[in-house]
């Protein structure tokens, strides 16, 4: 994939950004070498994205909105301009370590889809070390997580689409994907989240939190959700909860379906959900059972 000139502009302006929030003009043109009307006018740009604020003599980076100004106990936190992709970056970074980007090249979510992950978003995969027990909760967990923090911050009455996309009123919010390495009696995660917070989707079906309630500064919603995921023994340990609380906020049961796998499509209505996070659908009158790693893609009939 070839970059367009304007987004690599873009970039650089955030990378100098991101070493230092605020600057004045004549110091970032020399910094950056783009000239003064092309740099007002991408500013204007940037700050449709970001908290920022500038006039004709500096630039304001809004901190609570620059993900590395966050320190969480804990955990190694890597911020990057630009990656292929964060679920990549993140095995080298090891367990405990957090790797956000503000724009992807190869952004991708469940079986390889391809996800526009543009300036604004939150772009990030959380690593953990969990015991090999807690795999079939995890994708689970965590949408419970996105779900919730989303609906305590921001009161948006997010929802989840079977097994793990977050949508607000039918449009889709967020995504997670799940990934994994394994070793003898545990494995290390790589829980990959991608939250439209102030970018433009640019995707049918898609919406933003800032179509909601306007711009937010990011860090507040990375640091709810970090500080979830710390508490991720204690979620999973209490399984009944979970799934309890997955199926409350789960968009997709009672609702006509169309069921993609490689084995062909299946049409029905989502009746009921498996404590490991199976759906089970009514078709035929037969009841077929499908987990989330043969189901390459549900959608909504109705």
């Amino acid at each position: 994939m070839v970059l367009g000139e304007k987004l690599l502009m873009k970039l650089l302006i955030l990378s100098r950004l991101m070493e230092r929030n605020e600057w004045h003009i004549k110091e970032l043109i020399r910094e950056t070498g783009i000239s003064s009307e092309r740099l007002n006018k991408l500013l204007r740009e940037l700050s449709k994205n970001y908290l920022m604020t500038y006039d004709e003599s500096s630039i304001v980076w809004n901190p609570a909105d620059i993900p590395s100004t966050l320190k969480p106990w804990g955990w190694r936190l890597y911020h990057y301009p630009v990656l292929g992709s964060t679920q990549d970056a993140a095995r080298g970074h090891g367990p405990w370590s957090i790797v956000i980007a503000e724009y992807l090249i190869e952004a991708k979510g469940r079986h390889g889809r391809s996800w526009k992950a543009n300036l604004g978003g939150i772009w990030a995969t959380i690593s953990l070390q969990v015991p090999s027990e807690w795999a079939p909760l995890l994708p689970i967990a965590a949408s419970v997580i996105v779900a919730k923090t989303l609906n305590s911050l921001y009161k948006i009455n997010a929802k989840i689409k079977w097994p793990n996309d977050i949508v607000v009123n039918g449009s889709k919010i967020a995504g997670i994907l799940v990934e994994a390495e394994a070793f003898p009696n545990s494995f290390i995660a790589y829980i990959g989240i991608g939250i439209n917070v102030n970018n433009n989707p640019g995707v049918e079906g898609a919406i933003a939190l800032k179509d909601l309630v306007g711009l937010k500064p990011r860090n507040q919603l990375l640091a709810s959700l970090i500080g979830r995921f710390s508490r991720m023994g204690k979620i999973v340990d209490e399984k009944e909860k979970l799934i309890k609380t997955y199926k409350e906020y789960l968009d997709t049961l009672g609702r006509k379906v169309i069921v993609e796998t490689h084995s062909g499509v299946i049409e029905g209505i989502a009746e009921d959900l498996r404590d490991d996070g199976s759906i089970v659908i009514a078709s035929e009158g037969r009841e077929l059972v499908f987990d989330p790693i043969t189901v390459l893609r549900l959608r909504y009939k109705d």
